[in-house]
């Protein structure tokens, strides 16, 4: 199975006018990373006070980073025919999404969400936030709150995940898997 684990550091939520800040994305095939990609990310807008303070990502880190237009291109490219992975997946799913439709790229992958995936797989845990559940499987500590260590962490878990039910299993966890594949246009701009 190919998988794509991602996650997004934001200016704000998940809103349309919030931009995504930071970048993470393991490409992992069965249980095996195969590539990583990360990036900060000029936003073009501030990030709020809440935000600087929760990832540590602050105005002046971002300054100099390209914008989402500059990588949008490969970001799609590493996404494309694989399953979208994130811990609480509609997030990530709905920043990428906003941003890729900024640059003309339709976005609507086959999508796995490691809260819903841990809590079938390792029921019984008091709390499935990604902090919480790498303690309680026993996993390496992280930076929390910072795209690339997220989305390793996140990796982890689909692993033990896949491990102990198998590939049969992880794919009826799957959404959106019956959905054809939507054109993907490249703007200008995204070139």
């Amino acid at each position: 199975m190919r998988f794509a684990v991602v996650d997004v550091e934001s200016t704000g939520g998940a809103g349309e006018m919030n931009r995504i800040t930071e970048v993470g994305i393991a490409l992992v095939d069965d249980t095996e990373i195969v590539e990583t990609f990360h990036t900060l990310v000029d936003p073009g807008a501030p990030i709020s006070p809440f935000v600087q303070k929760l990832t540590g990502i602050t105005d002046e880190m971002v300054q100099g980073a390209p914008q989402f237009q500059k990588i949008a291109e490969k970001v799609d490219e590493l996404l494309r025919d694989r399953i979208f992975v994130a811990h609480n997946v509609q997030f990530d799913l709905k920043m990428m999404r906003t941003e890729l439709k900024r640059c003309c790229i339709s976005f609507d992958p086959p999508r796995l969400c490691t809260v819903k995936l841990a809590r079938r797989v390792f029921p019984g845990f008091p709390s499935y936030s990604l902090h919480n559940l790498t303690e309680s499987l026993g996993l390496s500590d992280f930076h929390h709150h910072r795209a690339m260590d997220d989305t390793l962490a996140c990796a982890e878990i689909l692993k033990l995940a896949y491990n102990k039910v198998g590939p049969e299993k992880i794919l009826k966890e799957v959404k959106n898997l019956s959905t054809p594949k939507k054109a993907r246009v490249l703007s200008p701009k995204a070139q």
